[in-house]
């Protein structure tokens, strides 16, 4: 009798007691890690991709859900030269696949995949960061966090030996991305919905909006195509009943043409009359037949 009433209250000890949440990681969460050479590797989970998806464009808004004293006592207070990555992928199983990477390359000009392709490199890539240090037992390091020793015990499961087990192409995510995907501290860097598809050829990505991190590990997110990607018009031709805008784009996002008459109105306001065209980092045009030859132009990006 003694005994079970032992068993009893440390069972009742337990459930009274505070307990940490475990590391939450599921398909569709943000993973941000932290990395530097000769430091471990900091990954936190920042929830669901939602948070960052369908803003419209310049809104901004600081990154929380994630322990910035275990990033300053890893590589302390001023993390000037550490490297910063996000990363976030659907279930290979969803009906809307995606993936989205940061990119500290400012004239990354990353394209959607084959399907194959977008589940060998991207998916099966940011699932096992997110997944494998819960098969591998490693300790959390708090809510919803790691801090992982790439050449320790846990090795096999920090973002490093993941990414890229012999440490080659570490920055392009061990090769598995066509651009860097890592931006060092401090600076701003794009961050790309990567989808599979069938086209030929591949449909540019998208661009969903902009990091932004300071010295201190101050993190921000604006969502939109920076104003340096906007498009400038280069020339139009009129040709009988046809307008012919010549402009500038940049990957990702979607342009089309707006035109009125009358100038006065916002242009944000003025009538779409051509488009979408999308983004390739070339200098393309889009035509429009109006009868009326004293048009105005303005060409709009649209993520």
């Amino acid at each position: 009798m003694k005994k079970l009433l032992y068993t009893a209250l440390a069972a009742l000890s337990l459930l009274a007691a505070p307990t940490a949440r475990a590391w939450p990681y599921s398909d569709g969460d943000v993973l941000l890690i932290f990395r530097a050479s000769g430091f471990n590797d900091v990954e936190f989970d920042l929830g669901n991709i939602s948070q960052f998806l369908n803003k419209a464009n310049g809104y901004t808004n600081a990154v929380t859900g994630w322990n910035h004293n275990l990033v300053t006592s890893t590589f302390g207070t001023d993390l000037t030269g550490v490297s910063v990555i996000l990363a976030s992928t659907t279930s290979k199983l969803d009906p809307n696949r995606s993936a989205w990477l940061s990119s500290g390359d400012p004239a990354a000009a990353p394209y959607d995949l084959t399907s194959s392709d977008w589940q060998s490199s991207l998916w099966s890539t940011i699932n096992s960061v997110g997944t494998r240090p819960v098969i591998y037992l490693v300790p959390t390091s708090g809510s919803a966090a790691y801090s992982i020793d790439p050449g320790g015990t846990y090795g096999l499961a920090s973002y490093d030996k993941i990414v890229s087990p012999n440490g080659s192409a570490l920055p392009q995510l061990g090769g598995n991305a066509g651009f860097t995907v890592e931006q060092t501290i401090p600076g701003s860097f794009g961050f790309w919905q990567i989808q599979p598809s069938s086209a030929n050829p591949k449909p540019a990505a998208t661009y969903v909006g902009t990091f932004a991190i300071d010295a201190t590990g101050a993190l921000t997110f604006t969502a939109g195509p920076p104003a340096s990607t906007q498009p400038n018009i280069t020339g139009i031709i009129r040709s009988g009943k046809i307008s012919t805008v010549s402009f500038s784009t940049t990957v990702g996002g979607n342009y089309w043409l707006a035109s009125t008459n009358v100038l006065g109105a916002n242009v944000a306001t003025w009538p779409l009359v051509s488009g979408p065209l999308a983004g390739d980092g070339n200098n393309n045009s889009l035509a429009h037949t109006n009868a009326v030859g004293n048009s105005f132009y303005s060409v709009v990006r649209t993520p």
